[in-house]
């Protein structure tokens, strides 16, 4: 079965039919217009970011959903009915005649590296497990705490850099703000050391998460429970301000639980440390400490 878009003819290929290492150079290889930052690229592998310019390949957030068309384009699968699971509009995937791939909304949002894509597909059933192919793939609480220490080495060597071209009372400020990012960059390093302190901060973050989708579903029902009230009656003025104000509500929570899920599953994540993520941990720990010291020599 082909599938054409423009000028060009892919053939999809059944996921069972190839190992996932295979699969993982054909999604990294679909995903190449999207990608920005070509040095990255061209070294790519499970554990490469598809988003950002530090690390990624320097995919924007808003490709995500070319991403996904992308790697639907490239597969087939006898997941291919979708029912619906629960009363919240939610479905599940289900056997079928063998055909195009399907990906459930939100479940893309965790294909942040090709390997977590693959990932994925196991997950959702498109794909036999395979923990030998696994056990490489460093897991998404992992991606993104390794993230938020790039993005600070990066904004270090930013700030050392133009420390170095002032003078004079411009100097001096850079230079305070400079030793204040190096306080916060050893602060991230003594976290980041211990998977447990790492989880628990991690934890801080979905308790934080969680309170604000409940505070949002409190809103929602009060709403609800108003524009019941109102529709046996004749106020049409109050009833488009609820039913705007519902909508807008509905929005916020709709976000709020997409952020949810992904704090929740970082924090279930962030204490099981396998060596794959030590070796990742390591690698930057050793890079964010020779900033930290260039840093606190040039304040």
């Amino acid at each position: 079965m082909a599938f054409k878009r423009k000028e060009t003819v892919i053939e999809a290929t059944d996921l069972n039919s190839i190992p996932p290492e295979e699969a993982e150079k054909r999604i990294i290889a679909g995903v190449k217009k999207y990608a920005t930052h070509e040095a990255n690229f061209a070294k790519a592998d499970a554990n490469t970011p598809y988003l950002g310019h530090i690390i990624g390949m320097g995919i924007e957030s808003s490709n995500l959903a070319d991403i996904t068309m992308s790697i639907e384009r490239q597969f087939l699968t006898k997941m291919t009915q979708r029912v619906p699971a629960g009363d919240g509009g939610e479905f599940k995937l289900a056997s079928g005649e063998l055909g195009k791939l399907r990906i459930l909304d939100g479940q893309d949002a965790l294909a942040a590296t090709p390997g977590l894509s693959v990932k994925m597909l196991m997950d959702l059933g498109h794909m036999s497990r395979n923990d030998a192919y696994l056990q490489k793939v460093v897991s998404f609480a992992y991606i993104t705490a390794l993230g938020d220490g790039w993005r600070m080495n990066d904004a270090l060597r930013k700030m050392l850099a133009k420390v170095e071209k002032l003078s004079g009372a411009e100097r001096e400020e850079a230079a305070a703000n400079l030793k204040t990012m190096a306080q916060q960059a050893r602060d991230y390093l003594a976290q980041i050391a211990d998977a447990a302190v790492l989880a628990a901060s991690r934890r801080k973050t979905y308790d934080n998460d969680k309170a604000a989708v409940d505070s949002l579903s409190r809103e929602l029902s009060v709403v609800s429970d108003k524009l019941k009230g109102l529709s046996a009656g004749n106020d049409s003025g109050e009833i488009a301000r609820l039913r705007s104000e519902e909508a807008e509500i509905k929005t916020r929570l709709k976000m709020a639980q997409a952020k949810l899920r992904v704090s929740q599953e970082v924090a279930t994540q962030a204490g099981n440390r396998r060596a794959v993520e030590q070796a990742k941990v390591d690698e930057l720990r050793g890079l964010l400490a020779q900033t930290i010291a260039l840093a606190e020599k040039a304040g």
